[in-house]
């Protein structure tokens, strides 16, 4: 929001600088991003007289002129038509810098030159080469009585200003106008706010000559009409045109111009409409049931969807309302008499229009933001009375004011006791009071401990006691509140078993050696189609951005873009994780949201190479089998790794389970996801409910300590030879649910397929370890358990023991 400091003058006397007032903004919670000069102090150019002025006698189109400057008479090369002897010009001496660039981008420096053989000390300027016009015909020719030598900034009153470019945040859009901020001036630095306009107003009768209705009330809550009549369309005074310009904002002619000027002096966006061109002397404030395609003064055809909120006559609309007119009805040449729309329009409304139609104007910048819904008489009578001023028309007696849903302002009580003890200060209730004041704060009520306030409605930002409280912080200046010398000491609050886990799985994440990765929990569609799923994914109903239509039902996106982005800058190996929230719609209740379950989950990923190239070894790539042992070490460290079952399925995806509960899945990413992102080297991905294990575990006993047993472990080896297609996990669960207590560690040590065995056959070895904490145990003990599990391998998989 670009805020000049001439005009905030106008309604505060400031006797700090510029660069102060920045400062101070900054201090009172309206944060400035820069500060910069308007207008060219053009100094080195001065108003020159010509006294002479003859062809070049080596180029037809150039002259050589003879003028005073005012200190000393210079030969100056012209090639301007335009140029003639005894005329009063703008002339850049030797060594001025002008405001225009060179071809190559660097400022114009005016030096000594030679052109075609003739010297030239200084130049004579044309309006654009000074930045002061458009005109391009020519040099810029002076009044004759202007004083031969004197700077031209002074011999021109050209205009200067500085402008101060705040960031607004979304909770002031009181702010968003000079007469907010200078408000906010005035209160921090106890100063008088001067309003130059009326803000209250006789009870008038509505305009006779054209009707006004609301049908959507609760999308428009006041609508208020203003006629004037008789005006002439021209450009505005160069007062307004240097306010405007200064802001970044582009004269049109003087209606538009000044419904802008009052927008950026109030806060209340303003429309001006031909009323010759409003059919049926109507005005309705309605949306419609189907979509309606709308040109607006862009000259751009929108289609506007079902309950886009329209301003219409009474044949058709004519205006998107709080956004952008049409343009059969913008104000033109031949304008004679206009209607002033000044409105509150619901900022819901406002903002999903806006963001559809990818269309942020002046007008819905503020709409969207919430403004003071008891601003709209005063901002229509303020712009009626410059119009006729400047325009030359006539104000028309009545005012028509539509007013379905009125905005009572609320109260707030303010302890005095609250304040210091949240602030750290030793204000009295008087000096409340004091600091408030400024803010225009209605004070109702005040004794010994409290104040009780009611709030105007263009501060919707102050809605509890606290708001109240940071207002006088802010007046007061956080700086000059005292440091404590002591504080109280208060315990923490404890860390929740949710929170635990959390900080458990990070924690375990980073020492398996992964990096932690953060990514959008929005997902473009047809990203988020490829990982399958399409009938549950949750679809915003307003999306920011092609790019974040969709909730994400998976981490994998954000690690497969990581990775893309990691590869193309030459990383060879990626180990990631990420910890974030899933959604996925449900028939159910939901967690937060009805229809919509969301999780938190964990995702690692390996992508690239294990080990790179070296002059002793070839390099490898990642595979499931590097991925499968960090997870299973990453389970056993939460404690869950016992509980944990796992199978393979027919597409090579390992699911881990905790009962009959799926907590995961390990699998191999596909060629076609890679092609996607343009991987070009395998990758592996393991991701795990957080919330399902934390249910799971809420479940499960705490782990208890064992002493550590006095007997030495009794280990046994045996193989077996089973099919090709029995998968090694499978025999191991197999095992451990046959071999009973005692059975403490169990591994596959050796894996062989040959001739030897026949043909589609395998064979396994695996190492048990027993332990039993009361004896030694022997063979004796050891082999009833091994033939027990052979049998088992037998019946469950046409096991045969190895010999």
């Amino acid at each position: 929001m670009k805020i000049s400091y001439n005009w905030l003058t106008e309604f505060i006397e400031l006797d700090l600088s510029p660069e102060e007032t920045a400062e101070k903004l900054t201090l009172i919670g309206l944060e400035v991003d820069s500060i910069a000069s308007y207008g060219n102090k053009l100094e080195g150019v001065v108003v020159g007289h010509v006294l002479e002025v003859t062809d070049h006698p080596n180029a037809d189109r150039l002259r050589i002129c003879k003028v005073d400057t005012g200190t000393e008479e210079v030969q100056i090369i012209c090639g301007a038509d335009n140029v003639a002897a005894d005329q009063k010009v703008p002339v850049a001496t030797v060594g001025t810098t002008l405001p225009v660039e060179t071809e190559n981008g660097e400022p114009f420096t005016i030096r000594k030159a030679k052109l075609r053989g003739e010297e030239s000390r200084g130049m004579i300027c044309a309006e654009d080469e000074l930045g002061i016009g458009d005109d391009l015909s020519g040099i810029m020719v002076l009044d004759n009585k202007l004083e031969t030598g004197q700077p031209l900034q002074q011999a021109l009153d050209l205009y200067q200003d500085i402008i101060i470019d705040i960031e607004i945040t979304p909770n002031r859009p009181d702010a968003t106008c000079h007469l907010g901020v200078a408000r906010d001036l005035a209160a921090a630095l106890d100063l008088e706010l001067k309003k130059p306009f009326k803000t209250e107003f006789d009870t008038t009768e509505p305009l006779q000559e054209i009707g006004i209705s609301i049908e959507a009330e609760e999308k428009c809550a006041r609508y208020v009409g203003k006629l004037v009549k008789d005006i002439t369309i021209e450009e505005s005074p160069d007062w307004i045109q240097n306010r405007l310009k200064t802001i970044g904002v582009r004269p049109v002619n003087n209606v538009v111009d000044i419904t802008n000027y009052v927008m950026f002096e109030l806060g209340q966006p303003l429309h001006a409409f031909d009323a010759e061109t409003i059919q049926g002397n109507q005005i309705i404030i309605k949306d419609f049931d189907e979509e309606i395609t709308f040109e607006t003064l862009d000259h751009i055809e929108r289609d506007c969807s079902p309950g886009t909120l329209f301003i219409c006559d009474g044949k058709e609309p004519i205006a998107i309302a709080g956004v952008m007119g049409g343009v059969d009805s913008e104000v033109g040449e031949k304008t004679t008499n206009v209607l002033i729309e000044s409105a509150y329009f619901d900022p819901a409304t406002i903002r999903k229009t806006a963001k559809e139609q990818v269309l942020q104007t002046d007008a819905s910048y503020r709409f969207e933001r919430g403004i003071d819904p008891q601003l709209q008489r005063i901002a229509a009578e303020r712009t009626a009375e410059l119009i006729a001023e400047v325009c030359g028309g006539t104000m028309v007696e009545g005012c028509t004011d539509v007013h379905p849903v009125k905005t009572e302002p609320r109260q707030l009580d303010l302890r005095k006791s609250y304040v210091n003890r949240l602030l750290g200060t030793e204000f009295s209730t008087e000096e409340i009071a004091d600091l408030l004041d400024g803010l225009e704060l209605k004070l109702i009520e005040q004794d010994e401990d409290k104040l009780k306030y009611q709030i105007p409605t263009f501060r919707p930002d102050l809605e509890r006691e606290v708001d109240l409280i940071e207002e006088v912080g802010r007046l007061y200046d956080y700086n000059n509140i005292p440091a404590p010398k002591h504080g109280k000491f208060t315990s923490p609050e404890p860390i929740t078993d949710w929170e635990n886990l959390l900080s458990k799985a990070r924690e375990t994440a980073k020492g398996l050696r992964f990096r932690e990765i953060y990514s959008n929990s929005l997902m473009p569609e047809k990203d988020a189609q490829l990982l399958g799923k399409t009938e549950e994914m949750t679809h915003t109903l307003n999306p920011i951005s092609n790019d974040m239509t969709t909730l994400r039902p998976s981490l994998l996106y954000g690690f497969l873009k990581s990775v893309g982005y990691n590869f193309n800058r030459k990383v060879q190996q990626v180990r990631f994780f990420e910890i974030g929230n899933v959604f996925e719609k449900t028939s159910a209740d939901g967690t937060y949201h009805s229809g919509i379950d969301e999780q938190t989950n964990i995702l690692f990923g390996l992508a690239g190479f294990k080990t790179i190239e070296h002059w002793k070894t070839e390099p490898q790539h990642y595979d499931a089998f590097d991925l499968k042992a960090a997870v299973e070490s990453f389970l056993a460290q939460l404690n869950i790794g016992e509980q944990i079952t796992s199978r393979v399925d027919k597409n090579n995806v390992l699911s881990y389970f905790i009962a009959d509960q799926k907590i995961g899945q390990l699998r191999n990413v596909s060629q076609e996801m890679l092609a996607e992102y343009e991987i070009e080297l395998p990758a592996v991905v393991g991701e795990f409910s957080l919330t399902k294990i934390f249910e799971a575990k809420q479940q499960l006993q705490e782990p208890r300590y064992e002493p550590v047993s006095k007997f030495p472990s009794f280990e046994f080896d045996f193989a077996v030879i089973v099919g090709q297609s029995v998968k090694a996990g499978d025999l191991l669960q197999s095992i451990k649910k046959t071999a009973g207590p005692t059975l403490k560690d169990l591994q596959v040590f050796d894996v062989f397929e040959g001739e030897s065995l026949g043909e589609q056959k395998k064979s396994l070895a695996f190492r048990l370890s027993f332990l039993d904490k009361n004896k030694t145990l022997t063979i004796n003990d050891v082999e009833p358990i091994i033939n027990k599990v052979v049998d088992v391998l037998e019946k469950q998989y046409s096991a045969k023991l190895r010999s």
